[in-house]
């Protein structure tokens, strides 16, 4: 009796109602309680529930996991300010059992990470010892705040990616790299290799490399933990959105050889500054039934940070740093810089190499005034550049 009048009470149900939803009037697997208004700058949402929370609550949630995994978008500097105030709530915490993992690091740099920590590099030393322009390429300055919250607490850092000795290896096909076995992530990354615009004779190898990057960041984060002094420290993973976003880079390949509790964080831009409209490239991601993130802020692609230049190419040759070529309608050209100018010192410090030059203006702001002396057949001649307003 009972199951009749559960069968007849449910048909009453759907005649009153109308049919059951269809899979279409239901929501994505990535998003599946989206947002009834379009989301603006500074909304942070719990995914899973689609519910606005705020950053305490947020932070009262992951704290306690084992690892906390944010992606980043590398040049937007709300996504370091999310970052940073993640960063501070675990030190606060846990102010001798926290430590940070950043992708911009690879091992070779280690002891460089280790005296930058214990004090014993000054910022400008720091960046050298790293050759952080070459070997990552995004201004320091997003940096920075993260960078200098680490030193000031003696948290430790751990270089998390391959070095470039391992990476061309496999590039020239002389070191191999396991198989890609998660047909989410191929998927994934044949999109951005399509987004690109390569030549398709090249996606394996860009797969190739992906893998060997998150391999080694995945495979870094277990050696770390694994070690008897960290049982019980807590590691805040900085890497590229598409490192961690879905879990399947580095967090499913760390969670199973190591299983520890974790949250994934990120960003996503819903408004982009002028500066930054070129940016984007035409990406089509396939239909993934995995939720990017726990917590998603939704904010804006801000401009970066603004550096003086002098508008000249700088080329390292055996007796210093020379003018390789003046752009037309720089400051340089109407202050007189000439190609083949040997740069002497910039401020009155030494210039032994092109960093020595590049390091010094992106300290400088509108409206500041360096000197130059430079070399030029045999003639030392000094040189005044103030920058506009």
């Amino acid at each position: 009796m009972r199951r009749i009048l559960f069968v007849t009470l449910l048909l009453t149900i759907l005649s009153v109602t109308g049919c059951a939803p269809t899979p279409e009037t239901l929501g994505r697997a990535a998003n599946p309680y989206p947002l009834a208004d379009k989301p603006v700058p500074d909304t942070l949402v719990h995914l899973p529930t689609g519910t606005i929370v705020s950053t305490e609550q947020m932070l009262a949630d992951i704290s306690s996991d084992r690892i906390i995994y944010a992606g980043e978008t590398h040049d937007n500097p709300a996504s370091h300010r999310f970052q940073l105030t993640i960063l501070n709530h675990l030190i606060q915490r846990y102010p001798q059992h926290i430590a940070v993992g950043m992708e911009m690091f690879h091992h070779d740099q280690q002891p460089v990470l280790d005296r930058w920590i214990a004090g014993e590099l000054d910022e400008k030393s720091f960046l050298r010892q790293l050759r952080w322009y070459e070997s990552w390429g995004i201004d320091y300055a997003y940096y920075r705040d993260l960078l200098t919250t680490m030193r000031e607490h003696h948290i430790p850092i751990i270089a998390l990616n391959v070095s470039p000795k391992q990476k061309m290896a496999v590039m020239q096909g002389k070191q191999t790299t396991p198989e890609v076995n998660d047909p989410y992530y191929h998927a994934t990354l044949m999109a951005y290799f399509a987004g690109h615009d390569h030549g398709n004779g090249e996606a394996e190898a860009f797969i190739r490399i992906q893998n060997l990057w998150d391999n080694t960041m995945a495979q870094t984060v277990v050696d770390y933990l694994s070690q008897p002094e960290h049982t019980h420290d807590h590691l805040l993973v900085l890497a590229g959105g598409n490192h961690v976003r879905n879990g399947f880079g580095i967090p499913r390949r760390v969670y199973q050889k190591l299983p520890l509790s974790y949250s994934l964080v990120g960003n996503d831009e819903v408004e982009i500054d002028d500066s930054k409209q070129d940016r984007f490239m035409q990406v089509t991601l396939p239909e993934l039934p995995l939720l990017p993130y726990d917590y998603l802020l939704y904010n804006r692609y801000e401009a970066g940070p603004q550096y003086m230049r002098l508008g000249v190419l700088l080329e390292q040759q055996d007796d210093g740093v020379v003018i390789g070529k003046v752009m037309p309608g720089s400051l340089a050209e109407s202050s007189e810089i000439k190609a083949q100018d040997r740069i002497v010192s910039l401020n009155g410090e030494a210039v032994k190499e092109p960093f020595d030059v590049i390091y010094t203006l992106r300290q400088q702001q509108p409206g500041d005034t360096v000197t130059l002396i430079v070399e030029r057949q045999a003639e030392s001649i000094k040189v005044r550049v103030t920058f506009a307003q």
